[in-house]
């Protein structure tokens, strides 16, 4: 498990870091450069959601006996994050909420990409 890990984490990091010079490159040449703040807050609930699915699975590995508690725990976590950052997002603007919200599928998407990845065996 810990080899996994690594790995998705090595691969996930160098990942979020092109997606995220690219996305704040696009939003500076467009003149909208104070949104990169709302693109970095929906990236950091995204991985809080990735930090704690990874930390529930580890345990989960060690105590499957307890599953149905910690995922469902977890679960109500990441939701309650993720509600708490869309609607600070969305109280300063709409523009605001949509790149917050536009960060948290990137960067959630992009994790769940690699963890399919190296679940089903690709290098």
């Amino acid at each position: 498990m810990k080899e996994l890990l690594s790995v998705f984490l090595r691969r996930f990091a160098l990942s979020l870091l092109l997606a995220a010079l690219g996305v704040g490159t696009l939003l500076l040449a467009r003149g909208e450069g104070g949104l990169t703040f709302a693109l970095l807050l929906g990236f950091a609930a995204a991985l809080v959601f990735v930090w704690n699915m990874a930390w529930r699975l580890w345990h989960l590995a060690a105590a499957p006996g307890t599953a149905r508690r910690q995922m469902l725990w977890g679960m109500a976590l990441r939701l309650a994050v993720l509600a708490l950052v869309l609607l600070a997002a969305a109280s300063v603007s709409s523009e605001v909420f949509l790149m917050a919200a536009f960060g948290f599928v990137l960067c959630y998407g992009l994790a769940l990409v690699h963890l399919i990845v190296l679940n089903i065996g690709g290098k």
